[in-house]
């Protein structure tokens, strides 16, 4: 598959860095758990300095069956500039691995940050996510899962599924799904979910917008008006969700703009970036 229809590259590339003094620290491949025996890890980074920094979990997409981490290198050396810490997350793939195994990594990679604070210089209770696509959605349902160990401040989504019970690609969609993983969109479905039954309660527990609350963090989502992976009525539905909720949120459709977030004007890419920093910043600072 293209990685760059999932939004499976560094979504933060095009972030206007204002530099600072000193080279962001970085630890590579840190093992953070190992279910079955496979050891699953993340990638990360924070300014130079004592801290502690607010936490920045950035999730890859790759229809929740391939991605990687890596390709936020570069992201999180942007982030850094802008005094976050960041954790790119690698996380089990299906089908191979049904949810909620993906759902599980994502919080035991914030929960081990949380545990060993000291060493990484991360404040607990500042934390952030952001992710694309099926990275969206992991975020989004991290988001939404109560955790002791940690706060969640504030999550940013960028074209993700959030309804799985209605969630479809167009037809045009599903057929560049196909050219790259052999699966339309409800195939995919079926690989990560184990069956192909909309109705199954699965569906629902594996869809953020069954989770809104007022209680759930501040969302800010980012989406392309002609995205034939993940229609854009999938944000909207879910901003309408928080809004009756009473949650905090905000949305920002791009005008014309598909799934592929490089492919979005320049002014667009840029606009929406610079947002989500002010919306990681406004909430993880404080």
């Amino acid at each position: 598959m293209n990685p760059r229809i999932l939004l499976a590259f560094s979504l933060l590339g095009w972030i206007p860095n204002p530099g600072r003094a000193a080279d962001p620290v970085v630890q590579k491949d840190v093992v953070y758990a190992s279910p079955g025996g496979t050891d699953l890890k993340l990638d990360f980074a924070r300014p130079d300095g004592d801290g502690p920094f607010p936490l920045v979990v950035l999730v890859h997409g790759g229809g929740w069956r391939q991605g990687s981490r890596t390709e936020f290198a570069e992201g999180q050396k942007a982030f850094a500039g802008f005094g976050f810490a960041t954790a790119a997350v690698q996380y089990r793939f299906a089908p191979k691995h049904r949810f909620p195994a993906q759902l599980d990594d994502v919080t035991a990679a914030v929960a081990f940050l949380a545990e060993n604070k000291k060493a990484y210089r991360i404040d607990p209770d500042r934390v952030g996510l952001m992710g694309g696509s099926a990275g969206g959605h992991l975020a989004l349902m991290t988001g939404f899962t109560p955790a002791k160990a940690y706060t969640v401040r504030a999550v940013v989504n960028v074209c993700g599924p959030t309804d799985l019970r209605n969630f479809q690609s167009t037809e045009k969609g599903d057929a560049v799904l196909k050219g790259g993983t052999k699966r339309d969109s409800a195939g995919l479905l079926e690989d990560l979910l184990g069956t192909a039954d909309r109705t199954a309660d699965v569906y629902a527990q594996a869809s953020p917008i069954a989770r809104v609350t007022k209680a759930v963090p501040p969302v800010l989502t980012l989406h392309g008006t002609a995205d034939d992976l993940v229609p854009i009525s999938q944000g909207d539905d879910l901003h309408a969700a928080l809004k009756k909720a009473g949650a905090t949120e905000r949305m920002i459709r791009v005008e014309g703009g598909g799934h592929d977030f490089a492919g979005w004007p320049k002014k667009d890419r840029d606009a929406s970036l610079t947002a989500a920093i002010a919306f990681l910043a406004e909430h993880l600072k404080q």
